[in-house]
């Protein structure tokens, strides 16, 4: 069992539950991940939740460098690589990070462009040898996450200042029998937060972590599981300190 307090660099220990979590859902996504590239649905709703993220924030082509966390086989990355100068996906599951780099390969991109890396930015800091983004983004991750407030902190350290954390997954239903229905039984080991998010949840998490700006709309609706579903986008910036 992990000791409880503080990490000496302000990354909180793992507990057990929540590193056993992650276990499962690294070792589900290693399993499944041959099955994301082929998922048109998927790969639809990533095209409008990566656009909705380009409308969101102004990309620049000959500059923007992006960090896709929970990356899985790059689908959102591809909807915002023409958008960017680099991007860098990141996932605990080395299985899709190798799919993900497979596809950029067979595209013919260069990695300096576009690469994925296996890691878990909550167990340490500075995990990619100082490198800051002009924009972090994480899609349909984080109903995954055992602790959204410690996934949040470490995505804001990954930000230059002024740069933009997006964030899309789940609007909470208003029916509970509806939150409780979006997935199915096997997979509740896999899902820490089974009902989505409300508002104030991720306002939260962004504020804890510095972030200034908040935003909160609807991205899109889907149908999961035949029940239709709203997906947001929030968005929070990383204050610019003063004389900087």
């Amino acid at each position: 069992m992990a000791e409880h307090g503080d990490h000496p660099h302000g990354f909180p220990h793992v507990h057990e539950g929540q590193q056993n979590l992650k276990e499962l859902n690294k070792n589900y996504f290693n399993e499944h991940s041959h099955r994301y590239n082929d998922d048109r649905d998927g790969q639809e709703l990533a095209r409008r939740l990566g656009t909705a993220m380009i409308n969101a924030y102004p990309f620049e082509e000959d500059s923007t460098l992006v960090l896709d966390y929970a990356c899985g086989t790059g689908l959102i990355s591809k909807t915002l690589a023409a958008h960017a100068k680099c991007i860098v996906g990141m996932d605990i599951s080395q299985s899709m990070v190798d799919q993900f780099n497979l596809s950029v390969s067979n595209q013919g991109i260069p990695p300096e462009e576009m690469r994925a890396v296996c890691c878990d930015l909550t167990v340490a800091p500075d995990q990619l040898d100082g490198m800051k983004f002009d924009v972090v983004v994480c899609a349909l991750s984080y109903h995954h996450f055992p602790s959204i407030e410690d996934v949040t902190t470490a995505l804001a350290s990954y930000l230059k200042p002024g740069g933009s954390l997006l964030v899309a997954d789940l609007i909470k239903p208003s029916s509970a029998g509806s939150a409780q229905a979006l997935f199915p039984a096997q997979a509740h080991n896999i899902v820490a937060h089974k009902g989505g998010f409300e508002e104030a949840d991720i306002k939260t998490v962004f504020e804890s972590a510095g972030l200034i700006n908040f935003s909160f709309v609807t991205a899109c609706e889907t149908k999961k599981r035949g029940h239709p579903v709203q997906l947001f986008l929030a968005s929070g910036t990383k204050e610019v300190a003063e004389g900087a």
